[in-house]
């Protein structure tokens, strides 16, 4: 049943597509992009089209996500991800080895946040003791991995959870060279800022000459004004 969803998933993918649109997808990420063309709108009326087949069927869910996401090709894993993020209150703490497998296959971030934020983000929820898996993530060698590592406590952080767990996370990354990780790093610490500002702002400031400006900025953004921790010139 997985294997013929996927075939007519991929089938609208064709034809939905935009030779056009895969052009200017590819311009907007600097590395090698697969896709068909699609813009998110049609991203989410696909995966609104083909929930119901596997609605309350969650080992069918798990098998047609993975299958798209395991392609590699932007619109496939995002449609995948989408349609198992809207059965993600079903997932538990067991499903994150699968999850963890899935992240070997991500080359971009927009795929690299939509697991992590969606999919990874609720197994954590449910164990936080799953955030020592995400501390190794952050020694990989893979820039993916070790973004998806700070995103996926981005829905935590916002709800002013696991905060000494997110600042370990950024213990290990704040120093970081990869400029996608230095962006997820700083999301993070963005979202923790909105319950925790003065906790963010004293880390920031113990930060400041290691971080990068990029980091910092984005850690920045949610505090006042007079509170923000920029690079000093």
């Amino acid at each position: 049943m997985s294997h013929e969803i996927v075939a007519e998933i991929r089938a609208d993918l064709r034809r939905i597509g935009s030779p056009e649109h895969a052009e200017r997808v590819r311009r907007y990420f600097r590395e090698p992009i697969e896709t068909y063309g699609l813009t998110a709108p049609q991203e989410k009326e696909l995966a609104r089209k083909y929930y119901p087949k596997v609605k309350g069927d969650l080992e069918t869910a798990l098998k047609v996500a993975q299958a798209l996401i395991e392609s590699g090709t932007l619109d496939e894993a995002q449609v995948g991800i989408r349609i198992l993020g809207r059965m993600r209150r079903l997932l538990t703490p067991a499903h994150f080895d699968l999850l963890d497998s899935w992240v070997d296959h991500l080359t971009n971030w927009a795929n690299t946040d939509g697991l992590s934020t969606w999919l990874i983000a609720e197994t954590v929820i449910k164990d936080p003791g799953l955030h020592g898996r995400l501390l190794e993530w952050t020694e990989s060698e893979s820039r993916w991995r070790r973004r998806a590592a700070a995103v996926s406590l981005v829905p935590i952080a916002r709800r002013g959870g696991m905060l000494a767990e997110a600042l370990a996370i950024a213990d290990r990354l704040m120093a970081d060279g990869d400029d996608m990780v230095q962006k997820g790093v700083g999301w993070l610490l963005k979202e923790a800022s909105r319950e925790h500002p003065e906790e963010i702002r004293e880390y920031l400031l113990r930060w400041r000459e290691k971080a990068s400006a990029l980091t910092l900025r984005y850690a920045s953004e949610k505090l006042p004004r007079d509170m923000r921790v920029l690079k000093t010139k």
